[in-house]
């Protein structure tokens, strides 16, 4: 006999869904078209699918038991993904555990616009003369003495005799590259688009252009509702290769978003997405895999060897894609397992490749992409910083969204910026850098990443030294702020735990930017230009972030800048110019490859790098 179905309630989104018993609260929540913080995946290790069971929460787990107070336990306090249906349940999801709210997403990118209009997809309207006894050329080689050569599949061979007769010859060819794709009635050349996409782990972003003049009709973003299946790129690796049916779930995640926001973008600009014919997409290596149903299990095994290198040119219909069925999906080429489409649409967007000088770009992120340029010489490499700027494994952290902390400054005491002008719920990662940076310059951190007791702080402390105090494990912990929901004790706080994860994250990057530098043979000193890419870099404090060694610290402020989205904006660049897409495939077969956990040194530089460096 079937089990039946049981009906769960969340609250305050007004959500019922009916699951099976056995399926976790996090599946339910799933179901119900909630996306809660889980940035390791639903293994229940990093505390932040927290929900407040009304009704039936059950025993709790060993990790509930690890994550909540024995107060915070009996008034219903759980994991999502670890607690399991058993019957009827109302759970209460407060905001710091969903993807709700106002997120900073950077779409916008401090790069060179397209100046060589001349998009791979184009429109040419043609009157041809009629066939007669005198005149009896193939249909296609009469298509072709007006637009040159091309090439055509069979199913649309198969049409162009009608529609050639229908239309009295007359009508528009729609060209993607050398390939006929489609020909239309009438004279539609005035009516051609394109979108461009960035395929992040944490966020996409899209624009709409007119192919026919370069304009930028429209722009949206969104979360990646991949995020339900884990936070960064390992975590999706690991579940896609759990079975053929979690890989074709998570693509179907990213498809159905890409569908959304495709449609968004229409809507904004007033034009029928029939008549958007080509999309082309920048991500990392893992989510330009998942985007194509490629299985990423290599990439989780050493060499990490991605499935393709240079750019894919791919139907519409392959990707499921809600553009003009005979439209075209380009994919960005790949440096390597871990530096991605994305890397390379930077190098595009900053025009890296011409730039005079020694140049350092940074993704600071999950996953740190570096980029070193001198000479006509390209250095790329990737190194795991931690999702410690993301939030995760911060005992207060979040994302960047409503009601996080994201600045911090010192006058005479700690004050605080809040996403939304709220009342603060959470941490979010360039606050975390700046409180790390405040706590050293004053002295209440050591080099080693101590936080110092009451007894042993400096002087210029100030006020702040009562905010610090020893928490109920024995641990030290600095006060930030009292919350208005999220931890259950009302206070957001800093612990030592918290700094030690922020060390092994700047760490990873600073270690990596050292051995690229020594590969290179080039010092710190010697650099010319400093960029600041993708979303997280663009909210981080160039000071702050040198004061605990995140940027090398012999480099001059002045030369440090922030770049912004070049993900996006080197995809835009390959959506209007076949030459720019045709760098981006030079660009990457340049590039060296750097594989950093080869290096007989990162280990030793790694542990250095931990140690914040000497304020001057």
């Amino acid at each position: 006999m079937s089990k039946q179905p049981i009906s769960v309630i969340f609250k305050p989104y007004e959500k019922t869904v009916k699951v099976l018993e056995g399926n976790t609260l996090l599946q339910a929540a799933t179901q119900a078209g909630l996306v809660l913080n889980t940035p390791c995946g639903g293994a229940g290790t990093c505390g932040k699918c927290r929900i407040q069971v009304a009704t039936n929460a059950g025993n709790p787990s060993e990790a509930d038991i690890l994550n909540f107070s024995a107060t915070q336990l009996k008034e219903g306090w759980r994991l999502a993904c670890q607690t399991v249906v058993q019957q009827e349940t109302v759970a209460y999801v407060p905001e710091q555990s969903c993807f709700t709210g106002r997120h900073q997403i950077v779409t916008e990118s401090q790069t060179p616009t397209v100046t060589d209009l001349s998009p791979a997809l184009r429109k040419i309207y043609v009157e041809l003369p009629k066939p007669s006894m005198q005149d009896n050329d193939a249909d296609v080689l009469r298509l072709e003495a007006a637009i040159d050569k091309f090439e055509i599949d069979l199913p649309l061979l198969r049409r162009l005799p009608s529609r050639l007769r229908h239309q009295e010859y007359k009508g528009t060819a729609v060209l993607a590259g050398h390939d006929l794709i489609d020909f239309e009635p009438g004279n539609t050349t005035d009516q051609c688009y394109g979108v461009a996409f960035d395929i992040g782990t944490t966020t996409l972003a899209a624009s709409l252009h007119n192919l026919v003049n370069g304009d930028e009709l429209a722009m949206t973003s969104q979360m990646n509702p991949q995020v339900a299946f884990g936070d960064d790129v390992l975590s999706r690796i690991q579940h896609a290769s759990l079975s053929a049916d979690n890989l074709e779930d998570l693509g179907h995640s990213v498809k159905t978003a890409v569908t959304e926001m495709i449609l968004d973008l229409c809507e904004q600009a007033s034009i029928s997405p029939h008549m958007i014919y080509e999309a082309v997409f920048a991500g990392n290596t893992t989510m330009e895999h998942l985007l194509c149903g490629i299985d990423p299990a290599p990439l989780g095994q050493s060499p990490f060897v991605p499935a393709h290198a240079r750019g894919l040119w791919l139907g519409a219909r392959d990707l499921e894609m809600p553009i003009n069925p005979h439209g075209r999906v380009y994919v960005f080429p790949l440096i390597g397992g871990f530096v991605g489409g994305d890397t390379v649409a930077g190098l595009l967007a900053t025009n890296i490749h011409d730039n005079q000088g020694t140049v350092l770009m940074i993704d600071i992120g999950t996953n740190g992409e570096i980029v070193l340029a001198r000479n006509g010489k390209i250095w790329a490499a990737s190194t795991a910083a931690g999702p410690a700027f993301e939030g995760a494994r911060i005992r207060c952290g979040m994302r960047a969204t409503t009601g996080a902390i994201e600045k911090i400054v010192l006058n005479e005491d700690v004050h605080c910026s809040v996403i939304g002008n709220v009342s603060p719920v959470g941490l979010c990662g360039s606050a975390l850098i700046d409180l790390a940076a405040v706590l050293r310059k004053v002295g209440m951190i050591s080099s080693t990443g101590q936080l110092l007791p009451v007894n042993q702080l400096p002087n210029t402390a100030g006020a702040m030294q009562h905010r610090v105090s020893e928490n109920s494990e024995g641990q030290l912990e600095f006060l930030i702020a009292h919350a208005n929901q999220g931890s259950a004790d009302g206070r957001i706080v800093l612990t030592q735990r918290d700094i030690r994860e922020l060390q092994l994250a700047v760490g990873a990057i600073r270690a990596g930017i050292k051995i690229m530098l020594k590969q290179a043979g080039i010092k710190a000193e010697a650099i010319d230009q400093v960029f600041i890419a993708g979303g997280f870099g663009s909210f981080i404090r160039r000071d702050n972030a040198q004061a605990i060694g995140l940027l090398p610290i012999e480099i001059d402020l002045n030369r440090i800048s922030y770049v912004g989205n070049v993900s996006l904006a080197g995809s835009k660049l390959a959506l209007l110019s076949s030459r720019a897409r045709q760098q981006a495939e030079t660009s990457a077969r340049q590039a060296k490859h750097l594989e950093l956990s080869l290096d007989l040194e990162f280990q030793m530089e790694f542990a250095d790098a931990m140690i914040f460096p000497d304020l001057p």
